[in-house]
């Protein structure tokens, strides 16, 4: 058995607090397996008391784990201990959504009513029921979705929090929203969100974990490989996995290695966060059509589009050089304001006929604006923009196209993930993706709509000779 790597960050114990960890050393997972030397140490420290107030020394503990490190068994556990300590206790687990969340309940709660811990506790099963009551002191366990109104007129004192990488801010706030008030009145309240690392659309998730590092009321437990680690280095991900040699062992690490993207690897199993689930295409490809000239002086097309939350709008251009779409980024504005204005002046200054605008999407505000402003557009349809999205995936993939170095395209480029049209269409998706990916749509709209322009030769005419 190996020994169990250190976290990279860990909120230190203070000896003079005792604990109520020991309480839970048996019921990890739900099969009577005690648990491991990191779940021990992680319970030991988040249940440490206060004995200034007689109440948990934290009232906020953040766990971020690699996958199959017995996440799950030490909810059951932590889930069980506040069931069974607290006198009508109030106990809630949530997860990325209401189904997930009530299907992982059910996961912990139905071994655990096989051991001895069984005739504790009655499971209800009901779809809009699902709970496990305690009958000696009358504390609950129940699973809710993740929204804003799901715990109205409640009281908590324990709110487990399953997949938080998975929350964007908008969703994480109206969570937090709706479990904070139901803890105001129970003096044993405690939050504790668990989570592998995400994306770059996990903000939330990462953010807490940043804050918790200098804030002394937080419980920060933190397992995974360093920024500099090599994620395909199956030694070093297991030397930084706190089950490894507990319920993982090498050849499950191979598997998952040979099953994985390196980038979901890297995060599934390293911890470390990715800047997307999935690149939309190898990086060293694209870097091959990438390029620092300007495009050549010559007809060119433009395209905008306006980001998912209307923080930009991104205008490109595009050109054709012997067959090869050449783009790039002119302008990234802040905002919706103006991007009719500034594609005014762009196309009077290059004699263009009109920019290429998608007006089914967030750009139909743009669109409308163009229409006030008698701004002449081509209106991109749906099968325009997935042709778009196609055409410039099939080109990078076989290096023909050039796209000039911008910040915003590359930063969306990490970004972008595809959203399936039906059929076999796809589109690079906007709710998809980790972040914006305006400049990435407009770059592609531009080359489709340069492509689209290129006009035809004119046609040879053969006369008789007389």
């Amino acid at each position: 058995m190996t020994a169990t790597p250190p976290p990279r960050f860990h909120t230190p114990r203070r000896p003079e607090r005792p604990s109520y960890g020991r309480a839970i050393d048996r019921t990890s997972t739900g099969l009577g397996r005690p648990l491991m030397p990191w779940q021990r140490r992680a319970v030991d420290v988040a249940t440490e008391i206060d004995p200034d107030t007689g109440r948990f020394a934290y009232p906020l503990v953040i766990i971020s784990v690699p996958r199959q490190s017995g996440k799950t068994a030490l909810t059951l556990a932590t889930a069980f201990h506040r069931g069974l300590l607290l006198p009508n206790g109030r106990v809630w687990f949530t997860a990325q959504t209401g189904m997930h969340a009530r299907d992982s309940f059910l996961e912990m709660a139905r071994p655990a009513k096989i051991t001895p811990f069984g005739r504790l506790f009655d499971l209800k099963r009901g779809a809009g029921d699902t709970r496990i009551e305690f009958a000696h002191n009358m504390s609950q366990l129940r699973p809710h979705p993740p929204t804003e109104d799901s715990l109205h007129s409640k009281q908590s004192d324990l709110n487990l929090i399953d997949e938080a990488w998975v929350f964007g801010q908008a969703e994480a706030e109206a969570l937090m929203a709706a479990i904070t008030p139901t803890q105001a009145t129970r003096p044993m309240r405690q939050t504790i969100i668990l989570s592998t690392r995400g994306t770059a659309a996990s903000t939330w998730f990462h953010g807490l974990i940043e804050s918790a590092k200098d804030n002394p009321r937080v419980c920060l437990v933190d397992y995974g490989i360093g920024p500099d680690d090599d994620p395909a280095d199956l030694d070093v991900i297991a030397a930084a996995h706190p089950a490894y040699g507990h319920t993982v062992d090498m050849a499950a690490l191979q598997d998952a290695q040979d099953q994985l993207s390196p980038g979901e690897f890297a995060r599934a199993y390293g911890n470390r966060p990715t800047g997307a689930a999935e690149l939309i295409w190898p990086a060293d490809l694209w870097a091959r059509c990438q390029t620092v000239d300007r495009i050549p002086d010559m007809p060119v097309c433009f395209a905008a589009a306006v980001s998912i939350d209307r923080t930009e709008t991104a205008i490109a251009a595009a050109v054709v050089v012997d067959g090869v779409p050449f783009a790039e980024v002119v302008d990234v504005l802040p905002g919706t304001e103006g991007g009719a204005a500034r594609l005014a002046q762009l196309t009077e200054r290059h004699d263009h006929t009109g920019p290429w605008i998608d007006r089914g999407g967030p750009s139909a505000t743009l669109a409308a604006e163009c229409d006030r402003d008698a701004l002449p557009f081509t209106e991109a349809t749906t099968r325009d923009v997935s042709v778009a999205h196609g055409d410039m995936y099939d080109r990078v993939m076989s290096g023909r196209i050039r796209c000039r170095v911008h910040p915003s395209l590359t930063s969306a480029v990490s970004a972008a993930a595809w959203r399936n049209l039906g059929d076999g269409g796809r589109a690079f998706g906007r709710r998809a993706s980790a972040g914006s990916i305006a400049a990435l749509e407009a770059v592609a709209l531009a080359a489709h709509g340069a492509a689209h322009d290129v006009p035809m030769p004119a046609p040879m005419i053969w006369t008789p000779n007389a």
